[in-house]
């Protein structure tokens, strides 16, 4: 595999290797601050100053975490911000909600709000809202999750940073666990939720970093924390964040250059709201390149049951650029399947739509994703450098022709 790879592409994949082993990178957990650092040192080696803003998140602690019904028990995941149940439990009898005029069922009761087959990553999407508010405005005592999706594992669902989306506890059920606790729910079977465990507020961090040489500005930025490994996710995102910081320095002599790496992006990409007002004016960045979730990953063909890995990356990704770099990115991404589809920003999906909204009018980023994401199965063998390599080169390539047209429209005007 390694004659296979050019130097950028053998530089990808150490560095998704190293991104997977430092663990998973929850806002405030230990892999978080290890990434952190890495970054950070690896940043301060290309000649960058690094500053860190340290920022709080909800953190949570689990000691027992669990549905039960009969003789069924499955292990449940938790909802940011955690309501606990303490180590009693909450116990309740069981009522599916599918659709939200189903919710009046669930008065008094544990809800199992089952979400219609999708790739789920938000607690507030079209999707979840809707039962989320149903069930709560019911009287549901608790709300367990059930994110039909195409892994059968658990979803991690983001969030905002402040008060729980519902007055209750929240837990996130693996849909291949699903189905005794639906047949408990008709037979009338009183469960028990346990979400059990010490509840706090941690520190995450954004970096910033800067190089400053010339009067215009080339920004970059990626989110740094997520659920789990999330090594398609952010891994993907980070390796190709190194990967052009470095190419920007030899690159650019007449740039300055300004790095953001943000945490605390599973609620609502609060660090990336903290940041943007440490960043330079609009008037003066060239060009922001944001690099978002899950640029290149494996694809998979389901045939029967079973999972054969392809040679291609997964297309459920799209590109999302301003009106003035949508022509360089077509040009750009020509060829990468699903990227070849440029779209105007949208607010509320990525950090980009933040950055848009602050005034940056040449800004793009790239987001995905992928049959795991949100899960456990977030790890390594999810993706491959190779795939990746072209994505970095097509971000590479919109950033050379804004910077070309820049240099042209200067002489001109001189």
């Amino acid at each position: 595999m390694g004659d296979e790879m050019d130097a950028l592409t053998r530089t990808l994949a150490d560095d998704l290797a190293r991104h997977a082993a430092l663990g998973d990178k929850v806002s405030g957990g230990p892999g978080d601050a290890a990434t952190t650092q890495w970054i950070a040192r690896r940043l301060a080696e290309l000649g960058y100053g690094v500053e860190q803003q340290g920022i709080e998140v909800p953190f949570f602690d689990p000691v027992d975490c669990r549905l039960v019904a009969g003789e069924t028990t499955a292990p449940v995941y938790w909802q940011s911000p955690v309501t606990a149940t303490g180590i009693q439990g909450l116990r309740a009898p069981l009522a599916v909600v599918r659709a939200p005029y189903e919710a009046i069922d669930a008065a008094g009761r544990i809800a199992l709000l089952v979400l219609p087959h999708a790739r789920h990553a938000s607690v507030d999407s079209p999707l979840a809202a809707p039962l989320v508010a149903a069930a709560s405005a019911a009287g549901a005592v608790a709300l367990v999750i059930v994110p039909v999706g195409p892994t059968g594992e658990v979803v991690a669902l983001n969030a905002d940073i402040g008060a729980p989306v519902a007055p209750v506890p929240i837990a996130v059920l693996a849909p291949a666990l699903a189905e005794p606790f639906l047949r408990a729910a008709r037979s009338g079977l009183t469960a028990t939720l346990f979400l059990h465990g010490r509840t706090s507020v941690r520190q995450t961090s954004n970096l910033q970093a800067r190089l400053r040489r010339g009067p215009r500005w080339l920004c970059l930025s990626t989110p740094r924390t997520g659920w789990f490994g999330c090594v398609a996710e952010r891994g993907t995102g980070t390796a190709a964040f190194l990967a052009m910081a470095a190419w920007a320095v030899e690159r650019f002599p007449d740039l300055s250059l300004f790095l953001l790496n943000t945490g605390a992006h599973e609620y609502r990409f609060a660090g990336a709201h903290s940041a943007l007002a440490q960043a330079p004016a609009p008037a003066d960045t060239l060009v922001w390149i944001h690099l978002g979730a899950a640029l290149a990953v494996r694809d998979r063909l389901e045939f029967r049951g079973e999972l054969f890995d392809l040679p291609s990356a997964d297309a459920n990704r799209i590109t999302m650029a301003t009106e003035s770099l949508q022509e360089a990115a077509r040009v750009a991404f020509r060829g990468l399947p699903g990227l070849e589809r440029i779209t105007t920003p949208m607010s509320g999906v990525s950090e980009l739509g933040a950055i848009v909204e602050r005034g940056y009018d040449r800004a793009m980023a790239v987001l995905g994703i992928p049959r795991a994401f949100h899960t456990r199965a977030d790890d390594l063998a999810e993706v491959d450098a190779r795939l990746l390599a072209p994505v970095v080169r097509a971000h590479m390539a919109v950033v050379e022709a804004v910077h070309r047209q820049s240099s042209q429209t200067s002489e001109h005007v001189a």
